[in-house]
């Protein structure tokens, strides 16, 4: 058989050098007792004819037990777990890399020492820690037991010896301390109980903790996924594989196929109907408290905001994301460390606005980078990227995987699956293929060598009886009608393709056997036939919806709040023109107020200007709050999401906003009142209509008229504010959200009830409307006489005669005007935790 041009082979008893060059896999070739050196040209012993190699690039040479490979000064140099190193001393398994940045090509040289693997002991601690002392304490620093990662903290928790054994506490850790997969503050251990401390795993003896190594060792495996939609349709149809650790593995398929459904599934963003997948020993869904801070997901939309600079935008996920003791010099260094591994330093200083499609993508894996996750998932990164970004991206991921993770992406473009370890292809919800790229073509019997044309295969229609009975897929035809001998309608293609895929030695070798080396309660693998296998046809009930987010301390969730608040702040500064517009709106509304009144407005209780003005106040403010908001929650629904799975609070959240909003109404409502003082005279003193006729009096409320005044518009802003939040949150875009503002707005003109009356049976509803207690408030304040249904009296031209409009009540008294302002603050506060329950369902349909 003729081998590639590139295809070099070295063969020993029991150690192998594989060579893989632009996709395709080479032999096995043996290392001995003397050196190979590698390169480009004919007179090496390894010689690989590839541009980006160099012509003396590598030597391989005996190092003790083994081999090592030392860098001969090849321009692209030797990459070890996505790092450049000078020399390598290879244990079985390693992956060395030549790559190109530029192309997004390279080559791979995988060292497979088969004689140490046969002889392989039991996984061993990583790191012991004896239980020896009153006293041992479990960090990042200066402590016992040091635990090198952010996301610990650095005092994180304390073991005391007693009588009995040891007593765990934790110290008000961000990312908490479990015992068996429940957080705990206090804990009374017993032996075996298995603690998990940020990505770390400890098992404890009685005598010692026994830390096991985690990194580059998370085990996915996924059993008999099923999804169905609200009509019936199956997006996941009993899906099942397994992703061994530093995998790159890509989900591939049409639009619809159930790719995205099944990624989700995978890293607990969306349970499935039924199912189980577990990470390791545990259950994700029911664990998943446990992982998040160890899990990556960066979906199909950007989840950074575009305002802020890259710096900005990561260091600001860094202090969300890391534990609340981080130093901003830790932080720093993390920033620097992610930019490097996607090769974004120089874009650093750069809105994220100003970066193209692909540079967008490469900060967005930076920011989940910065947690140092173990499983990182990606929903298309490269969508819309042009063929040379796509294949760059790809040789990112590539060594993103070979630095210790575990990487999955979504992808419906197939030019680079090449660089994947393996491919899942998805059609109809059914998995009709996972192994090698290579074996996808062999299968599916495409000659081309273009992955594309598998589609083809998936997408076709299934034909006349007579046609199938002859077909390609002819033996498949006939397994499904003997299988489904009622059946009444034509079995789909994937069906077709997804049996061929159960009798293949890929669905045996990548599925099959995988499962079978860790056995899963309530899951049955049958063989059913000689060679031919697949998992038992009684799925797997679903496990318990994920616990996202568990509880976190006082001072994580303030410090949440600090951290969302001043990210914020920020994100409102930088946004120039929009802030303008913002501020803005009270002086040119102020201005159209100062026409409308008159000096004497508020000087007569009668005073029918006075009433507009307050009228106009009232609604007024509702608009400053509701515009302020209204798009806040929407506009950033991706950001939300991604950042709910990584323990966000939403009260922490929706105080955050609140909080900025406010001070943005304040000075709006403080510039407004300031506008009108020029021309409005808000003496204390005014003349009263009574029985008796009209008489001088003294108002009387707190802080003074316009004090008053001014706190009546700025909590009337705040119910708008709480208004457009929960606006923000019940529709899906922001474009939806502005036309639903008149719809919002039109309300508070009808049900302030200043200008026209309601009948006593609706007057009621007025009180869902935050300008009608506005209105009441500064109508209170000011003194004025309740508006009166003119065409109801007693005596005509009386207006004291006349019916009052239902429900309004503008009783001067200091307690009235208080119990209003309360009524106010509790409008919000009923609108914030309707956006809250409102928030927290969309999270548990979504989950």
């Amino acid at each position: 058989m003729h081998e590639p041009e590139d295809t070099v082979v070295i063969r020993s008893a029991t150690t192998y050098l594989t060579i893989e060059a632009a996709g395709r896999k080479l032999q096995d070739v043996r290392l001995g007792a003397r050196p190979l050196r590698i390169g480009r040209r004919q007179d090496n012993e390894v010689v690989i004819q590839s541009a980006w190699v160099a012509l003396y690039h590598a030597r391989v040479e005996p190092d003790r037990q083994g081999h090592r490979i030392v860098d001969l000064g090849g321009g692209n140099g030797l990459l070890y777990r996505g790092r450049r190193v000078g020399s390598h001393a290879f244990n079985d398994g390693d992956v060395i890399r030549i790559g190109d940045p530029v192309t997004g090509n390279f080559v791979s040289l995988t060292y497979q020492d088969i004689g140490k693997r046969a002889q392989a002991q039991p996984t061993s601690p990583v790191q012991r820690c004896a239980l020896d002392k009153p006293q041992v304490t479990i960090g990042r620093e200066a402590c016992d037991l040091v635990l090198p990662s952010l996301q610990v903290s650095r005092r994180h928790a304390t073991l005391r010896a007693f009588d009995r054994g040891h007593e765990l506490t934790d110290h008000g850790s961000a990312n908490g301390t479990f015992v068996n997969g429940v957080r705990v503050h206090v804990h009374e251990l017993k032996q075996g109980d298995v603690l998990q401390i940020g990505p770390f795993k400890l098992i404890y003896t009685g005598k010692s903790l026994d830390q096991f190594e985690q990194k580059g060792a998370m085990r996915i495996d996924a059993r008999e996924l099923v999804r169905v939609t609200s009509t019936g349709k199956a997006i996941l149809d009993h899906v099942s594989l397994v992703i061994e650790p530093r995998e790159f593995v890509a989900l591939v398929g049409a639009s619809g196929a159930g790719k995205s459904s099944l990624m989700a599934a995978l890293a607990g963003v969306r349970r499935p109907d039924a199912g189980q997948v577990r990470v390791g020993d545990d259950d994700l869904y029911s664990n998943y408290h446990c992982y998040r801070s160890g899990i990556g997901y960066v979906p199909q939309d950007d989840i950074l905001h575009s305002n802020l600079t890259v710096e900005e935008a990561l260091r600001y996920t860094a202090r969300l994301r890391l534990s609340i003791d981080t130093t901003a010099a830790e932080i720093e260094g993390r920033i620097v460390r992610v930019l490097e591994e996607v090769e974004m330093v120089e874009a650093r200083q750069q809105r994220i606005t100003e970066l193209s499609g692909g540079q967008r993508k490469r900060v967005s894996i930076a920011s989940e980078l910065l947690a140092d996750p173990n499983l990182f998932f990606l929903d298309e990164p490269t969508s819309g990227l042009d063929p040379g970004l796509e294949k760059k991206m790809m040789y990112t991921l590539r060594y993103i995987a070979d630095s210790g993770r575990t990487v999955v992406l979504v992808t419906h473009a197939t030019a680079n699956i090449t660089q994947c370890d393996l491919v899942a292809f998805m059609a109809g919800g059914r998995l009709v293929y996972y192994g090698p790229p290579a074996g996808a073509l062999a299968l599916f019997g495409v000659t081309s060598g273009d992955f594309a044309d598998i589609y083809t295969k998936l997408g076709g229609r299934v034909g006349p009886p007579e046609v199938m009975r002859q077909g390609e897929l002819a033996a498949e035809y006939r397994s499904w009608h003997e299988h489904n001998p009622q059946a009444k309608r034509a079995p789909t293609m994937a069906e077709l393709w997804e049996i061929r895929f159960r009798r293949s030695d890929e669905y045996r070798v990548y599925v099959y056997e995988r499962q079978t080396e860790s056995e899963v309660s309530g899951v049955r693998l049958q063989a059913v036939a000689p060679g031919h296998f697949r998992i038992a046809d009684e799925p797997v009930k679903a496990t318990s919806t994920p616990v996202r987010p568990p509880p976190t301390d006082d001072a994580s969730w303030l410090f949440q709040t600090r951290v969302l608040a001043d990210r914020y702040l920020r994100l409102i500064t930088a946004d120039r023109k929009n802030l303008l517009i913002l501020l803005l709106q009270a002086p040119v509304i102020g201005a159209v107020l100062l026409l409308a009144a008159r000096p004497t407005a508020l000087q007569s209780s009668p005073s029918t200007n006075g009433r507009l003005l307050l009228f106009l106040l009232s609604v007024v403010a509702v608009w400053f709050g509701v515009i302020n908001s209204v798009r806040e929650i929407t506009k950033e629904s991706e950001i939300y999401r991604r950042e709910r799975l990584a323990s966000l609070r939403i009260p922490a959240y929706l105080l955050s906003k609140l909080g900025v909003l406010a001070g943005l109404c304040a000075v709006q409502s403080l510039v407004l009142m300031l506008l009108l003082l020029l021309r409005v005279d808000f003496a204390a003193d005014y003349v009263a209509l009574t029985e008796y006729g009209f008489i001088d009096m003294t108002r009387q409320p707190p802080l003074g008229l316009w004090g008053a005044m001014l706190v009546s518009v700025f909590l009337t802003s705040l119910s708008g504010v709480g208004l457009g939040l929960l606006i923000s949150t019940w529709v899906s875009s922001s474009d939806k959200a502005m036309s639903t503002v008149p719809l919002a707005l039109i309300p508070q003109l009808v049900f302030a009830l200043a200008l026209m009356p309601l009948p006593a049976v609706l007057a009621p509803l007025s009180y869902l409307t935050g300008a009608r207690w506005g209105m009441e408030s500064m109508g209170s304040i000011a003194a004025l006489l309740e508006p009166r249904d003119m065409t109801r009296c007693e005596f005509p031209g009386d207006p004291l005669t006349c019916e009052v409009y239902a429900s309004v009540n503008y009783s001067p008294t200091p307690e009235h005007i208080g119990l209003v302002w309360a009524v106010l603050a509790g409008y919000t506060l009923v609108c914030l935790l309707l956006t809250a329950w409102m928030l927290r369902r969309r999270d548990a349909a979504e989950g």
